[in-house]
């Protein structure tokens, strides 16, 4: 968010406003145009950007001032990246008692584990089509930006006031960061399920 709010200050001595507008929706919500466009900046910027975003995707919401948008984003893909880890570990788990990965799935997505990582998602090959899992994890968001995405969650914490810690993102940063230095950092990562799976069984 810091970076936006000094790019808009260095925009306005210029004479333009800038509004930040990351998204949410992965590669899925891109092809389909169902974008949830995150936008910080003033009310009357927003208004003006608005009905360019909508073209785009299927939400767009103003989250406050310039940086909120990228304040959301950043507390949107903290979650996203532990509940990704979490279904992957439930998965993982699952195939380790012999548990039908589908039958799983049918459960969580009707249980209290329901969550986008589990319902549009999976991380499982063979429980959907048309995600990164059904293709060897290509064509997705890949591992290093998740880890990424984390590290600017994890500064950011650091730098409020006062500070915050947040340890389930630690953890989730770790698992990603280990994915990536044994050569994944480019598949999905989703494929966390694929490592946490393939590396146990290896003694890594």
């Amino acid at each position: 968010p810091a970076v936006s709010q000094e790019v808009a200050r260095a925009a306005g001595r210029r004479g333009a406003v800038l509004v930040d507008a990351p998204v949410s929706g992965g590669t899925i919500g891109a092809e389909q145009a169902t974008l949830t466009f995150m936008v910080g900046g003033p009310e009357a910027a927003f208004e003006a950007a608005e009905g360019l975003l909508k073209h785009m995707g299927k939400k767009v919401v103003h989250c406050g001032d310039v940086g909120m948008g990228q304040a959301a984003k950043l507390c949107n893909n903290l979650v996203l990246g532990i509940s990704m880890a979490a279904v992957c570990e439930g998965h993982a788990l699952a195939d380790r008692l012999g548990l039908d990965q589908k039958t799983l799935a049918a459960i969580l997505n009707t249980s209290s584990g329901r969550c986008w990582s589990s319902d549009t998602y999976n991380p499982c090959p063979g429980v959907m089509e048309g995600v990164p899992a059904a293709r060897g994890y290509t064509g997705g968001f890949a591992c290093d930006l998740m880890i990424k995405d984390l590290g600017l969650a994890a500064s950011a914490a650091l730098g409020s006031n006062p500070k915050l810690g947040l340890p389930m993102g630690g953890l989730a940063l770790q698992l990603y960061s280990l994915m990536s230095t044994h050569g994944a950092g480019h598949k999905d990562f989703s494929g966390l399920y694929e490592f946490i799976s393939e590396a146990q069984k290896k003694g890594r």
